[in-house]
């Protein structure tokens, strides 16, 4: 997932967003939204993938079951997460956006005390590269994750500079190294 950082002309809001998701996501997205909506109809109005024998006059879960997966899964392929950050008065929020429907709220800042790019090694031997903020007490939280590293050091780089804190280079084992800015 590529990320975009938006800053407007005040420089102390910042917005990193997914931004728009891929078309072959959205065609899926909506897919299984349509599946959903017609899934809950046949709920809602008794009819049933597979008809029974006509002795039990209760609902068909099975299908309101399999209406909420594809709904859930819609929502796995259409939602855009972003990270706002409000350095006025020091608070930020992750959220999660489907469509007009958005999900979180502010938070406290903490002290970031510096950004770190780090090379992250996933399950499959393949290796991702993440833009970590870092607090005291040797805490962190993710703010960014892609592939290449062109791209997430420039993230990070940007983002050191904006929070005006030290950026910490950990994306080769052993060589790790504090960046000038």
């Amino acid at each position: 997932m590529a990320f975009v950082v938006l800053r407007p002309m005040d420089k102390s809001k910042i917005i990193i967003s997914e931004g728009v998701r891929p078309l072959w996501q959205t065609v899926i997205a909506s897919v299984f939204y349509t599946l959903a909506i017609i899934l809950l109809a046949m709920f809602f109005f008794g009819y049933e993938i597979v008809p029974s024998d006509g002795m039990d006059d209760s609902r068909n879960f099975g299908v309101f079951y399999i209406a909420t997966v594809c709904m859930a899964q819609g929502i796995i392929f259409s939602n855009i997460k972003s990270i706002f950050f409000d350095l006025e008065n020091q608070k930020y929020k992750e959220e999660y956006r489907v469509g007009p429907i958005g999900l979180g709220r502010w938070k406290t800042l903490p002290k970031i005390e510096y950004v770190s790019v780090f090379r992250q090694l996933k399950e499959n031997k393949s290796y991702t590269y993440e833009v970590n903020l870092w607090t005291k007490g040797n805490r962190s939280f993710t703010i960014y994750e892609g592939l290449d590293l062109g791209t997430t050091f420039v993230m990070g780089k940007s983002t050191a500079k904006t929070l005006n804190v030290e950026l910490f280079d950990a994306t080769e084992p052993n060589d790790f190294k504090w960046v000038n800015l």
